[in-house]
């Protein structure tokens, strides 16, 4: 007798949207052009919304930080954030090392 693996529950979770006719229709048009079903067409567009919301959340942060440390960065170059990040892993490594010796 073998070991019964567990069964994964593959089904996702389902959100009811209602929608008028008119969004139906150029949801339906969308769909068609992009070679997709509309609920498909619907999470692509969810997961792209979300990338930008984190993006922004991600700038509003490095700019808070920033000004914090007193430097003179611009966020919204991903440049600059890159500066940010290395001065904050600078700075963390350089605390770490206090508490080493």
């Amino acid at each position: 007798m073998g070991v019964a693996k567990s069964k994964k529950n593959k089904n996702k979770p389902k959100l009811n949207l209602t929608v008028r006719e008119e969004q139906r229709n150029k949801l339906g048009q969308m769909a068609s052009l992009e070679k997709r079903s509309v609920s498909n067409l619907i999470e692509v567009m969810a997961d792209e919304r979300w990338e930008r919301l984190v993006e922004q959340q991600g700038i509003a942060y490095a700019k808070t930080v920033a000004e914090a440390m007193n430097l003179k960065l611009d966020a919204d170059n991903p440049a600059d954030r890159e500066k940010l990040r290395r001065a904050i892993l600078d700075l963390v490594a350089g605390r770490k090392m206090q508490k080493i010796t």
